[in-house]
């Protein structure tokens, strides 16, 4: 029996978002899934972040946030098991963290790709608010495709769970 109805929606890629100010050193990080993009016109994506999060404070104090793409799945278990309101997880796990090149926003050096984004909308629903953000810049190993080494994007499958995807491309005849 499936435990949570999201689960219906899983594997879902997990990314690492980056939450605070560099030039201040007022970081933190933690793993999320629950990422999309939500338009190209704007080129924008959603975060879904419960509101009782370190994430959540520094986001609603910066208006930004970076999302990286890692393929460390003991990193991304360590970031979303841990809480940014007891540890400093940059120094507690040796985080390597660099700056964004248009915005303040903290990197995790070590990435396969990330985004920059600027909050520009939000909608609070239950435990989550639901940021609307503008990408301002990207980066990373990509292709006309996305990420090159698209295989090792970490797909979380629940729990400990995880899964990656196959090296093979399939295109429609």
């Amino acid at each position: 029996m499936v435990k949570k109805f999201y689960y219906i929606l899983h594997p879902r890629p997990v990314y690492v978002i980056g939450s605070g100010s560099v030039r201040n050193n007022e970081i933190n990080f933690m793993a999320a899934s629950w990422v999309m993009p939500v338009a190209e016109d704007v080129p924008s994506i959603c975060f879904a972040c419960d509101r009782e999060n370190k994430t959540f404070e520094l986001i609603e104090k910066y208006s930004q946030f970076s999302v990286n793409v890692v393929d460390d799945i003991n990193l991304i278990w360590k970031l979303g098991t841990s809480s940014g309101k007891e540890i400093d997880k940059v120094r507690e796990f040796g985080l390597k963290v660099i700056s964004g090149k248009v915005l303040d926003v903290p990197i995790l050096e070590n990435n396969l790709a990330f985004l920059e984004t600027k909050v520009i909308n939000f909608i609070d629903i239950g435990e989550v608010r639901l940021y609307i953000s503008e990408v301002k810049n990207f980066g990373g190993n990509l292709e006309e495709y996305g990420i090159k080494e698209y295989w090792k994007i970490p797909l979380h499958k629940g729990g400990k769970a995880f899964a990656n995807i196959s090296k093979e491309l399939k295109f429609i005849k």
